[in-house]
């Protein structure tokens, strides 16, 4: 039986397209672009430091946008928020502690329970916070401080020699003039009547939340509460940090 031309060529047509090479599909996707990873996010600019000196005190305040403050007022850090004012910048705690400025050379720091400040700006801060111990004071001849409840006690060196005694985050405050000195520290009575006595014993010292070593302990006592740190004095070497 002859095969019929017509169905040969369907075959031949047939085997021919057997043999094309497959062609892409067009439903598959093409693969995506890579993506430009997202860029840093950028420090915040709107943060300012500046020092000011407060009377007596040597004050830093760092300016958080135009929504808070934190000022530092010797070993205190007061976090501040902002306050009603006629003018310039105010912020103040809930302890009732406020800082109020106008521009960054003017100024008035008012602590709880302590007269009006007037602050005189000393510049633009780097961007590194003044280390605590810049704002101490430089005369200084021991100096003794703890924690829980934060305190600091200083004896000024000099003609007139003084104790400074602040407790409790220094809500309360104590001067004594010509402190009695022992071997062991120094003790007086402050204006209010209460007895006041700072001792030492030369024993390395750790503090218990910065880890910083110290070469004497401390005893603080104040009426009839005793508070435990560490002191050194002017001009000790400072000792490493224990783990």
């Amino acid at each position: 039986m002859r095969a019929s031309p017509w169905l040969m060529s369907l075959a031949i047509a047939t085997g021919l397209g057997a043999c094309q090479p497959a062609q892409p599909d067009a439903t598959v996707a093409a693969p995506a672009a890579q993506q430009t990873p997202p860029a840093p996010v950028a420090a915040d600019a709107d943060e300012r430091r500046y020092h000011f000196q407060c009377g007596d005190l040597a004050v830093q305040a760092t300016y958080h946008g135009q929504d808070a403050a934190t000022v530092v007022v010797g070993e205190r850090t007061l976090a501040m928020v902002p306050a009603e004012a006629a003018s310039g910048a105010k912020y103040a705690d809930a302890q009732g502690n406020t800082f109020w400025t106008k521009g960054t050379t003017d100024g008035t720091l008012a602590l709880k329970g302590e007269p009006e400040r007037r602050c005189t700006g000393t510049g633009e801060a780097g961007p590194t916070p003044m280390p605590a111990a810049d704002a101490a004071v430089t005369d200084v001849g021991f100096r003794a401080t703890g924690n829980e409840p934060g305190w600091l006690a200083e004896v000024a060196a000099g003609a007139t020699p003084q104790l400074r005694v602040e407790t409790d985050y220094g809500q309360r405050t104590f001067a004594i003039d010509n402190p009695t000195q022992g071997k062991d520290g120094w003790s007086g009575k402050a204006a209010d009547g209460t007895e006041v006595k700072l001792s030492f014993q030369r024993t390395v010292c750790q503090d218990d939340m910065s880890g910083k070593a110290f070469g004497t302990t401390a005893m603080l006592t104040v009426g009839a509460r005793q508070y435990h740190g560490c002191g050194d004095f002017a001009g000790a070497p400072a000792l490493a940090a224990r783990p």
